[in-house]
C-alpha cells in the first residue's frame, strides 16, 4: 500500500510522532554523521533523478536535495554524492537533466539510488526522451529541466552542481513522489 512501507531501520528509530519532543542531539555539540543522517530523515523532500550521458551511455542518480536558485537567469542546483559515477559523468559532459519523479517511479528511484537492480546504460525499459543536450528526460516525471553546468562546488561528501536551465517542461506524471522518514510517501493532489 503506498506510503505504508517502513524499512527495518525506520521501525527501530520510531516515527517523528514517537519522539519525546524538543531536544538537542549529541548533547548540544555539533552533530556527528549518524545524527545528521537521522535528522535528515525528518526532512520531507521531493525525489528527482539527475542524468547525463557519457561514452558508456546514460548515467543517473536519485537526489532529494535540489532546488531552483534563480529565476533570471534560470538556474537550479542539485547535490550529488561525491563518489557517484553520475557526478564524474556530469562534470565531464558539462550538462545534465533533472526529472522530478512522480508516484509511478518509485522502483526507478530505487534503481538509480542503488537499492534495486541497476538501470542499464541505454535506459532500456525506461520511458525517456533526450534533451537537446542529449541527456535522458524521464517521461513519467512531473517536471524536467535540461541544464548546462554553470559551476560545481565540493561540499563534504557531496558536490553542489549548479545548472543553467536551457530547456524545461512537464512530464506525464500527476502526483509527486516524496521521501520522508526513510521511505517513499505519496501526496494526493486534488
Amino acid at each position: 500500500m503506498p506510503g505504508q512501507y517502513r524499512s527495518d531501520k525506520s521501525a527501530e528509530l520510531g516515527s517523528p510522532a514517537d519522539r519525546p519532543g524538543f531536544s538537542a542531539v549529541d548533547e548540544g555539540a555539533p552533530p556527528g554523521p549518524d545524527s545528521v543522517r537521522l535528522l535528515r530523515r525528518d526532512i520531507g523532500a521531493a525525489v528527482a533523478a539527475v542524468a547525463t550521458t557519457d561514452e558508456r551511455g546514460f548515467r543517473g542518480v536519485t537526489v532529494s536535495a535540489f532546488c531552483i536558485v534563480s529565476l533570471n537567469p534560470a538556474r537550479l542546483l542539485a547535490c550529488v554524492g561525491a563518489a557517484s559515477e553520475s557526478l564524474a559523468a556530469i562534470q565531464l559532459s558539462g550538462h545534465f537533466a533533472l526529472s522530478v519523479l512522480s508516484d509511478r517511479q518509485e522502483f526507478l528511484a530505487d534503481q538509480l539510488a542503488g537499492r534495486a537492480p541497476a538501470v542499464n546504460p541505454r535506459f532500456n525499459g525506461i520511458k525517456h526522451q533526450l534533451s537537446k543536450l542529449g541527456d535522458p528526460i524521464l517521461e513519467e516525471c512531473l517536471v524536467w529541466f535540461s541544464c548546462a553546468v554553470q559551476a560545481s562546488n565540493p561540499q563534504g561528501d557531496h558536490t553542489v552542481v549548479y545548472g543553467d536551465i536551457r530547456e524545461a517542461g512537464y512530464g506525464s506524471g500527476r502526483e509527486p513522489l516524496l521521501y520522508f522518514d526513510g521511505s517513499y510517501r505519496y501526496f494526493q493532489v486534488d
